[in-house]
This record gives C-alpha cells, sequence and structure tokens, in this order.
C-alpha cells in the first residue's frame, strides 16, 4: 500500500481575497516544490468554495493535485512550502492508502 495524498490549492490571497497569480505560474510554483519530494504529480484546476477565518465565502479558482509515492513529512513541507509561495491560509489535503506501482 502507498499513500496517495490529494492537495486542494484555492489560488485567492488570503488578504485580498482575490486571484493574484495566475493559474500558469501558480501551476508553475507548484510544481517546482513538488519535483522537490518527488518525481512528479498529476494537477487539474477546478473551482472552489472556501470561507475564510473572518466568515466571507470566497469563490475561486483552484488546483487539485494529486501525488503518490510520498509520506507524512513530505505532504507536510509542500503544503508549508505552497502556502508561503501562493499565501494561502490553508490547504486542505486528503491522504489515503491506495495499491500503486509504476509499471
Amino acid at each position: 500500500m502507498e499513500n496517495k495524498f490529494t492537495f486542494y490549492v484555492g489560488l485567492n490571497d488570503k488578504d485580498s481575497k482575490i486571484q493574484e497569480i495566475s493559474i500558469i505560474e501558480a501551476y508553475k510554483m507548484v510544481e517546482k516544490t513538488i519535483n522537490k519530494y518527488t518525481d512528479g504529480c498529476t494537477i487539474f484546476e477546478a473551482k472552489g468554495i472556501y470561507k475564510h477565518q473572518d466568515g466571507s465565502v470566497v469563490y475561486e479558482n483552484t488546483l487539485r493535485i494529486e501525488v503518490l509515492f510520498i509520506n507524512d513529512e513530505e505532504a507536510h513541507a509542500i503544503v508549508d512550502e505552497i502556502k508561503l509561495k501562493l499565501n494561502q491560509e490553508s490547504i486542505a489535503v486528503s491522504k489515503e492508502l491506495v495499491i500503486s506501482e509504476l509499471w
């Protein structure tokens, strides 16, 4: 069994609550971060809804990033870096144990 992490990264800035970095630039930042910890990932564009800590609801472009073959420490490091680079309040993370191998 292997870990599969899915990260849900909204692209709105946590302070301005608007998207300040293009989707393409966000992809590049995420790719650079992920590649420090593993050989690759799958990235999907999505639309997300997020409630900020102040209670305001925001609709935003979101990156859904699936990563295999990393551990919890690497996942936490990825989240910490992406939060800093994209000025995010939080990133939702889903972890599953899956049967996966490279053929």
